[in-house]
């Protein structure tokens, strides 16, 4: 087990700021992981400690390390009377990529909050097409908050840090959990930020927008090659992307819940080098860009996009 990386909390108030801040990281974590479009999540339930390491034994198979997995959850450290009300709250999240390389690889984790040690616990593991599951033990760590002498102190440490495994995106390197998701989290505590307000991507699917979001993406990369305008073209090619699988899916569940298969139509009033009218346009929806002055790459989308200079 490795030495855990710490935050002092000065100023602190109670732990229930620190569930506030693991569970924006738990459910939004694009937030602060960039490359990826967000989370799916299964139902959480209570549990005691014989339930949950069956619940571990059902998911992960039974070849797992539980005496492992189970020091490190200190779940050998018994409470009875949190025990008989469920010590522990069990869940899965999916985690869907922005690129997906491995179409048929689902990146989960096992997510286990401790309402006595003020923890929560990540084990990942990933399911093949074949109904595979593969345990990434390498990469299991915790979030802690501990009282120690008369402060609050957030931690984070891994079971096996010597042999963590880093792609950058589902599993980002320990240094960067460390050194930047820590510090976010601590800082949401402070905060006492809770989820007041709804994330745009809780609107829709999201496993719907991570699939149109790598199919558009790869549509249309070839305009970065040809971008004439002296913006960064990977920034605003990959930006309207973004933006254009959002609204294709939002449209897509809003003519599904109507009943209509009639596409949406729309004005994009200062629509700048009007991409994203270009590809909404070409992906079937009727509509217009309207600015003050004409872009250099207006002239490149042909005919099917249009697009109008308007002054007043």
């Amino acid at each position: 087990m490795s030495q855990p990386c710490e935050i002092n909390m000065t100023g602190m108030r109670s732990a229930d700021s620190m569930w506030s801040a693991a569970d924006v990281w738990i459910k939004k974590p694009h937030v602060v992981n960039k490359r990826l479009c967000g989370v799916t999540e299964t139902e959480y339930r209570d549990v005691d400690t014989a339930e949950l390491i069956q619940v571990l034994f059902s998911l992960l198979g039974t070849n797992i390390k539980i005496a492992d997995i189970s020091m490190f959850l200190h779940a050998d450290i018994v409470d009875k009377e949190h025990e008989t009300a469920g010590r522990w709250c069990v869940g899965v999240r999916t985690i869907i990529p922005k690129v997906n390389k491995t179409v048929e690889c689902l990146y989960k984790e096992v997510i286990i909050k401790d309402n006595v040690g003020h923890t929560v616990t990540f084990i990942p593991f990933e399911e093949t097409g074949v109904e595979q599951v593969i345990v990434k033990s390498s990469n299991i760590y915790q979030i802690q908050l501990q009282l120690k002498p008369e402060e609050w102190m957030f931690s984070l440490h891994a079971l096996m840090p010597e042999q963590w495994c880093s792609d950058g995106v589902a599993y980002p390197k320990l240094s960067w959990l460390c050194t930047k998701l820590l510090p976010k989290l601590s800082r949401w505590a402070l905060e006492s930020k809770t989820s007041e307000f709804k994330s745009t991507l809780s609107l829709i699917p999201v496993e719907k927008y991570g699939i149109l979001y790598q199919q558009l993406k790869e549509k249309y990369k070839e305009l970065v090659k040809v971008w004439p305008e002296v913006t960064d073209p990977e920034k605003f090619v990959f930006e309207d992307v973004a933006i254009a699988s959002y609204l294709l899916v939002l449209w897509g569940e809003e003519r599904a819940e109507k009943g209509t298969t009639t596409k949406q139509s729309f004005v994009d009033l200062g629509c700048g080098n009007g991409l994203l009218v270009h590809i909404l346009n070409n992906e079937g929806h009727p509509g217009k860009g309207m600015d003050i002055r004409k872009r250099n790459i207006w002239d490149m989308y042909g005919p099917g996009t249009h697009l109008e200079v308007r002054c007043n």
